[in-house]
């Protein structure tokens, strides 16, 4: 009986995971969702799910998608927005954080990065169940002295923050070459990132082709992109599609796995 059960849950598990970005483009576009809602339908509804499937490792991932979500978008959305990479022309909140950086890009990075990692624990991994490690000092205390720079320089002299092909820089300091440095340590665990990154790029492509649509963001054409991708008439930058759809999920993965996890 057991058995059955668990059978019956591991298809519940994959029906509601197809159902769920499915619903979330048409619930998105019948109610002409805001950028807010359209993140909490694409990476909200799976996050509970799995939460609920998963709940010994929900403090775990979630205080980790925290600790490195957070920072990432502080640092990298003010740059990229001020450098004329992309811009969210809505916000429902009332301000933004120095007038540049909507709040949803903050719940949006952590929900995204929860999602993927409580998935990744669900179906793939089997970790540690400790709240947090003792590598993670090695991640929070860069994040500390990054952010006393960055704050330095947007207060001293923010120009220096300009930066020509912005997101091709964030996204190969940040996501680029950490993933790839980690897998050349633990290439083992390449097979359950990729398994992981099957999903997020499906979840991902249906989320930006529909913020798209709703016209939640836009990426300026000012020459400072590598490259453009266009896909059923909507146009975004390669590097999106490269950081975000394909090695977004490898990356936080490998954060995850090398900083608080057991690397196995």
């Amino acid at each position: 009986m057991k058995n059955n059960n668990q059978k019956f849950l591991i298809k519940l598990d994959i029906f509601l995971l197809i159902l769920f970005p499915i619903a979330s483009v048409v619930l998105s576009l019948l109610l002409k969702a805001n950028f807010l809602l359209t993140t909490l339908l694409f990476f909200g509804l799976p996050s509970i799910w799995l939460s609920f499937r998963t709940k010994h490792m929900v403090a775990k991932t979630a205080l980790f998608s925290f600790i490195w979500a957070i920072p990432l978008t502080f640092f990298a959305d003010y740059i990229a927005t001020i450098s004329g990479a992309w811009f969210v022309p809505h916000t429902v909140f009332p301000f933004r954080l120095f007038g540049i950086i909507p709040i949803e890009d903050f719940i949006w990075l952590f929900l995204a990065s929860y999602s993927v990692l409580i998935f990744y624990e669900h179906f793939l991994d089997k970790g540690k169940h400790e709240l947090i490690n003792k590598r993670m000092k090695y991640l929070i205390w860069p994040w500390i002295i990054f952010a006393l720079v960055f704050t330095t320089i947007l207060f001293a002299k923010p120009e220096l923050l300009k930066i020509s092909y912005s997101y091709f820089y964030l996204g190969l300091f940040f996501i680029f070459l950490p993933a790839v440095s980690f897998l050349s340590i633990f290439p083992r665990l390449l097979s359950k990132y990729v398994k992981t990154a099957s999903y997020f790029f499906v979840l991902a492509l249906l989320f930006e082709l529909t913020g798209l649509h709703l016209n939640n963001w836009i990426f300026y054409d000012n020459g400072y992109f590598i490259g453009w991708v266009e896909l059923f008439g909507y146009r975004f930058p390669f590097e999106e599609f490269f950081f975000w759809f394909v090695i977004g999920a490898i990356s936080v993965l490998s954060y995850y796995e090398f900083f608080d996890d057991d690397r196995k």
